[in-house]
């Protein structure tokens, strides 16, 4: 018990001020990426005409941007971490890069499904609860996420499309008023 103390305490005297930095860059990185999600989400529900629509959208939008921008936040931290006790981060970065290559290479649909979820929410093609058609398939969007989209047809028959598929959507709740 006395050895822990004694190392704990070793460890805090030598790099007490490093970890001390690492904390304050770790807090003020997540509170500046929260309150540039909070402004985007502002920005982008205020300038569109269907508002509660448009809320959801950037909501999603914005937690998406929030998880992805945490997780970076916590790989550079540990990074960090890692280099203030000594050990070379050199080959992690080179074992991470190759690893990326690799997962990108095998993982090009998800990527593209994923791509393509984000431009049908940002560009608001259709939204929960629309009448779309999709290809040969008519019905309501049941479920809109950044891989898929769900459509029920009128006989209760459930659809699943991986958004990179999708070329064509007719969507027939969207009217074609004109002013």
């Amino acid at each position: 018990m006395e050895n822990a103390l004694q190392f704990a305490l070793n460890i805090i005297k030598t790099y007490g001020a490093d970890i001390v930095w690492i904390a304050v860059l770790f807090f003020l990185g997540r509170g500046i990426l929260k309150i540039i999600v909070k402004r985007m989400v502002k920005l982008i529900s205020e300038g569109d005409e269907q508002k509660p629509a448009a809320e959801k959208r950037a909501k999603t939008l914005g937690h998406i941007i929030v998880a992805t921008g945490n997780i970076v936040i916590y790989v550079i931290i540990l990074l960090m971490v890692l280099g203030l006790f000594g050990v070379d981060i050199t080959p992690i970065l080179a074992g991470a890069g190759i690893i990326g290559l690799a997962v990108g290479f095998g993982a090009q649909s998800l990527v593209k499904d994923f791509v393509s979820g984000l431009f049908i929410l940002i560009e608001n093609q259709y939204s929960v609860g629309d009448r779309v058609k999709i290809g040969s398939s008519e019905g309501k969007v049941v479920k809109i996420s950044m891989r898929s989209t769900i459509l029920r047809d009128d006989e209760e028959k459930t659809y699943y499309f991986s958004n990179g598929s999708i070329n064509n959507v007719v969507n027939l709740s969207q009217g074609g008023k004109s002013n």
